[in-house]
């Protein structure tokens, strides 16, 4: 159901697609409400031994659900951005201006594109892509999904669908270390391996 929601809202068809900077933008809007929504409830946690509490004050998940909640909305305003970029006059130029897509000391917009993945739970993420490089910025997940092995099998699914879309064998994929640190998948299950100590970059394995 969630699939054909996404399909609808975003207009593509296929499972992993290219959508627009708008488009996601937009839905990333809702999912912002949404993560709010869901961790404030209150409900059972296993790992707590049972016990019923407010998930958002006391959930095992706390500090890896505050950093995506800061993903998702830097993930918005950088869409926002390059969406008001392309229907500028001079587009490459006014995305380099898009300040939440300053990565490592240089702007990443002119060359960056966003990507979904109409799964359940379903991903979107921005890339920037280089003829030697592609460097995934952002990786979200749809926070109305709880478990953490199928959050970790949709980060899986979407780097290897990312993956078959680089154009050589020698292009490298690696993922921005802020993003790395709110993925639910282990570095060894997602094939990452750190680059400079991990501060800035970790390369997917082929």
């Amino acid at each position: 159901m969630l699939a054909v929601v996404l399909t609808m809202t975003l207009g593509v068809t296929t499972k992993f697609a290219q959508i627009a900077p708008l488009k996601a933008a937009m839905l990333t809007k809702s999912w912002i409400g949404l993560l709010a929504e869901v961790d404030q409830k209150v409900g059972v946690v296993p790992e707590l031994g049972g016990t019923s509490v407010g998930v958002k004050r006391f959930g095992p998940e706390l500090e890896r659900r505050t950093l995506c909640k800061r993903q998702f909305e830097r993930f918005f305003t950088a869409t926002q951005g390059l969406a008001l970029a392309d229907k500028s006059d001079y587009p490459a130029a006014k995305r380099e201006l898009v300040e939440t897509l300053n990565f490592a000391g240089k702007p990443r917009g002119p060359n960056c594109n966003t990507y979904a993945l109409l799964s359940n739970p379903a991903v979107m993420m921005c890339v920037e892509q280089l003829p030697e490089e592609w460097n995934v910025l952002f990786l979200c997940v749809n926070p109305t999904e709880r478990n953490l092995e199928r959050i970790a099998a949709a980060e899986r699914d979407t780097l290897t669908e990312l993956r078959a879309l680089l154009p050589t064998e020698e292009c490298t994929l690696r993922i921005e270390a802020s993003t790395v640190a709110a993925l639910a998948g282990s570095g060894e299950a997602l094939g990452l391996s750190p680059l400079d100590d991990g501060k800035l970059w970790f390369r997917v394995a082929p």
